[in-house]
């Protein structure tokens, strides 16, 4: 009878006995969805958690590529310079330039060959090719490169052939309007007085008259070498520094010139002066201070425990936060990598300045501060640090595997390393000369292989495998002893550190997400679950109530019924 009473979700309660059946379910159900509530504020909790680690994984991606944007000495340590006729010369600078200046003077600038036919073509669609294939032949640099016309070749057709040869070896052919005429143009894209260019008249088979004689082509502009003296270098006066190209960067240490023109009466002389810009160093140490500040807040923020409420916050007392927030603390606190606390001696020997509180940046730690838990920059420190050794500062920072040497005995020094398996450190050296060749090598507390040729040692274990150290008074018999430095800066080390920690794999905030999501999918199933008994559960109080109503109307048909007879009997 039940059945009769229910129709997919509807139901027909209490129309017979005025009892509202519906209410008392729903108010059954809502009682009974208790566990199922907790369940989805349990849920809540998780997903705002996993919002927090997107949050802080995101932000030290962020940091990361700030960091790596200035990880290098020449990217952090910026320096600036001055041309006095920018029209000349130009020039930039990297960290291993000194401060100083530069007399340049110039002569000429480096340039390329360009060569173009003396016969003008009323059309560029003219045939140049006769009726069957002809070569072209022309000389670069002293090599002849042949390209091989098909029968009708027009002369724009020509100058596609040219440049699509895959055997081109850099010569780019176009073609020059005079205003009535199109006349065929060769230039060589090489400067220099080795990139010579010219028509091979003898080894070309054309017969268009513009094609078939050495005099058929001229040259308008020679090839030839940029001359210049650097600092009164070379003295002769008619000695020059040649140059195939008018970017030149290896004649003064770190500076590269930019040769523009040769002056109204060369040669022209220009002075370059190089500074070092000590506001773009604070500005990048103050962006370095600030990114790090944005992270250290947010940690803050999501682990702190309020001491009015006395309530945590959403990650309050989390491993993985506690982990990352300590090693990012360590990695700004700490000795540099590669670096060597400073003895006065003497000699004197290790890093004048190898910790950022030695340039008076510091962890606030005052109780209820502002910025308690933040970096903070003493000014005057960090002033002062910069007009001592700028360079000393700017390592600390942004060195990238910079060698270095501390000798206790004998002669060595850092002579290279392998960047992508040498590990940043400082590494106990110890060898012994005897008879001319290295008898005994260590480095790192590992046998080192030996090079008795060049006089080197070679690290072949441990965090120093690659490193390699010169003998500098090899093959005397000596011993020596003490440590070689592979230098990093804070701020490599700590987009190193950052590369691990945010790694899909291995970092603790993504390893934390994942564990975190997987809880989120339980809860999930479990409020599945919960659905599903709450709605059967719903359906059979339906049923239940829906039985109990059809036994009410039969017992309140049957009252009727009674009370009918009952008057009938009486009115007899």
């Amino acid at each position: 009878m039940a059945d009769n009473l229910l129709s997919g979700q509807i139901s027909f309660t209490g129309l017979g006995s005025g009892t509202d059946f519906q209410t008392m379910i729903d108010k059954l159900i809502e009682i009974e969805g208790t566990h199922k509530r907790r369940l989805e504020y349990w849920k809540e909790e998780w997903e705002l958690k996993t919002e927090a680690i997107q949050e802080v994984n995101k932000s030290m991606l962020d940091l990361r590529t700030t960091l790596s944007s200035m990880s290098s000495m020449n990217s952090f340590l910026t320096k600036n310079v001055a041309s006095t006729n920018e029209g000349v010369l130009t020039a930039t600078a990297d960290a291993n330039a000194d401060v100083g200046t530069h007399t340049i003077e110039v002569k000429q600038l480096a340039k390329n060959a360009i060569i173009v036919g003396t016969t003008g073509y009323a059309d560029k669609k003219s045939s140049v090719v006769g009726s069957s294939g002809e070569d072209f032949t022309y000389t670069y640099a002293g090599t002849d490169y042949t390209v091989t016309a098909a029968a009708g070749t027009t002369l724009e057709g020509l100058v596609n052939l040219i440049n699509s040869d895959p055997d081109n070896p850099g010569v780019r052919a176009s073609l020059v309007k005079n205003g009535d005429e199109y006349y065929f143009q060769l230039r060589g894209l090489d400067l220099g007085s080795n990139a010579s260019l010219s028509f091979n008249a003898a080894a070309s088979t054309m017969t268009d008259p513009g094609f078939d004689d050495a005099s058929d082509f001229e040259t308008t502009q020679l090839n030839q070498d940029a001359l210049f003296k650097a600092d009164g270098w070379p003295t002769g006066s008619n000695s020059w520094i040649h140059s195939a190209s008018n970017t030149i960067s290896d004649v003064i240490q770190g500076i590269t010139l930019n040769l523009k023109s040769i002056g109204d009466s060369p040669p022209t002389e220009v002075q370059i002066s190089v500074d070092t810009d000590v506001e773009g160093v604070k500005e990048n140490i103050r962006t370095f201070i600030d990114k790090v500040n944005e992270l250290r807040t947010m940690m803050k923020e999501l682990t702190q425990f309020k001491e009015i409420q006395q309530t945590g916050s959403i990650m309050t007392g989390n491993y993985a936060f506690q982990l990352v927030n300590s090693q990012l603390k360590q990695a700004t606190a700490g000795l540099a990598k590669g670096f060597l606390y400073y003895d006065q001696g003497p000699p004197p020997s290790g890093d004048y300045y190898s910790s950022l509180s030695q340039v008076g940046i510091l962890t606030d730690a005052e109780k209820g501060s502002a910025t308690e838990g933040l970096l903070v920059i003493d000014e005057a420190k960090l002033d002062a640090a910069l007009r001592n050794d700028m360079d000393g500062v700017a390592a600390l920072f942004s060195a990238n595997g910079l060698g270095d040497q501390k000798v206790d005995a004998g002669n060595f020094s850092y002579h290279s390393h392998v960047g992508s398996v040498t590990k940043p450190g400082s590494y106990d050296v110890k060898y012994t000369v005897s008879g001319g060749a290295i008898t005994s090598a260590r480095i790192g507390g590992y046998a080192a292989k030996v090079d008795n040729n060049e006089g080197t040692i070679t690290a072949m274990e441990g965090p120093a495998k690659g490193l390699v150290v010169k003998i500098n008074d090899f093959p005397n018999d000596t011993s020596g002893s003490g440590q070689v430095q592979l230098k990093q800066g804070k701020i490599g080390e700590m987009a190193d550190l950052l590369k691990e920690m945010t790694s899909t794999e291995s970092g603790p905030m993504n390893i934390l997400e994942d564990n975190y999501d997987d809880i989120i999918q339980n809860i999930e199933k479990k409020i599945d679950f919960e659905e599903v008994r709450l709605e059967r559960m719903a359906r059979d109080l339906r049923n239940k109530f829906a039985r109990l109503e059809a036994t009410l109307g039969q017992y309140d048909q049957l009252s009727s019924s009674l009370s009918s007879q009952i008057n009938q009997l009486s009115d007899k």
